[in-house]
């Protein structure tokens, strides 16, 4: 896997044509509110978060929680219907299966050794990529979320990346572009950008490539996905890891994070703007995600506690109760 490929894929866990603003400084030189330090002993508890998420073994979602026997449990999404969507290890092996809430689940497909899995945005596909070292190649496969019926496969030529999927689209990327929407139903793929591609989001219309590896000072560009030549925001530092639901804001991290995860997390407006800022001095965020358009939910492990934090602008709560720390 090449250095380019290892920052798309830390990315996937950011009109300006100049570099990134000071992160002191927001979008139109206003100043950005300091940023915020969280320490989860200290937080009030507030509403529970309003989007599922998991807590070992269990998915919570407001006040139900269930639990999925396994290990390695990570929650992919939602079906229509209601059901999560789980990737679970369960005797050695992954596989995606679908819980119903409070009761018990039941086996989609098998997720394959070195196979990744995601859910579509609306609920409806599973897609999975597998990347053949000894040929390189990556053999994509659509299965419907249900049924778990493959609906389509496609193999293209070196490491490809699933960045986001509806009920008729698949966009993909190869680790230096182009970025592909393919249809599993016609097999027909169209290109979308010829720069590499880390982060999509079909229903908000949002894009995210990078103009080069960012060790030698690629940077990250915002479009939209329907006019991917026009750039929302540019940054020279930071990455975007999440987009909210209606495509106005982002979450990011620094284009370089690697390890465990990040320990720093902002938030911007689609042009730019910093409106908040997240750090733990020790820990670090296994996911960010948003609960509406501009609140952000951080997965947040420390060594002492763990739990869901909300974020708006510089006030954060606690989502959900503290859980056990984390050893690293």
């Amino acid at each position: 896997m090449s250095r380019l490929t290892s920052t798309l894929a830390s990315l996937a866990l950011g009109a300006l044509t100049t570099s990134l603003l000071p992160a002191a400084v927001a979008a139109g030189g206003a100043e950005a509110p300091p940023p915020t330090t969280i320490r989860l002993e200290r937080l009030e508890r507030g509403a529970d978060a309003a989007a599922a998420y998991v807590d070992g073994d269990r998915v919570v979602d407001g006040a139900r929680s269930t639990r999925v026997r396994g290990q390695q449990l990570r929650l992919l999404g939602t079906r229509p219907d209601g059901r999560y969507v789980v990737v679970v290890h369960r005797g050695g092996r992954a596989q995606v299966r679908a819980v119903t809430p409070e009761k018990g689940s039941r086996k989609i497909l098998p997720v394959y050794e070195q196979e990744t899995a995601m859910l579509s945005g609306d609920g409806t596909r599973v897609v999975t990529a597998l990347y053949r070292y000894s040929a390189g190649r990556t053999l994509l496969r659509a299965y419907d979320s249900t049924s778990g019926v493959r609906t389509g496969s496609v193999e293209r030529r070196g490491y490809e990346s699933v960045l986001d999927a509806d009920a008729t689209t698949v966009v993909h990327s190869g680790d230096r572009g182009p970025v592909v929407a393919w249809d599993p139903a016609t097999g027909t793929s169209r290109r979308v950008s010829a720069r590499a591609g880390y982060a999509a989001d079909l229903a908000a219309d949002r894009l995210a490539v990078l103009t080069g590896d960012p060790y030698e000072g690629g940077c990250s560009v915002v479009s939209t996905l329907s006019d991917p030549g026009t750039a929302l925001w540019r940054s020279c530092e930071e990455g975007v890891v999440e987009f909210s639901p209606d495509g106005s804001h982002v979450a990011t991290i620094h284009l370089l994070t690697d390890g465990l995860g990040p320990s720093e997390v902002a938030v911007h407006t689609v042009a730019g703007a910093e409106t908040g800022r997240y750090r733990l001095r020790s820990g670090y965020f296994p996911r960010a995600f948003f609960e509406d358009a501009d609140t952000l939910l951080l997965d947040t492990s420390t060594a002492k506690a763990s739990a869901v934090v909300r974020c708006d602008g510089p006030r954060c709560e606690l989502a959900s109760d503290l859980g056990a720390g984390e050893t690293w």
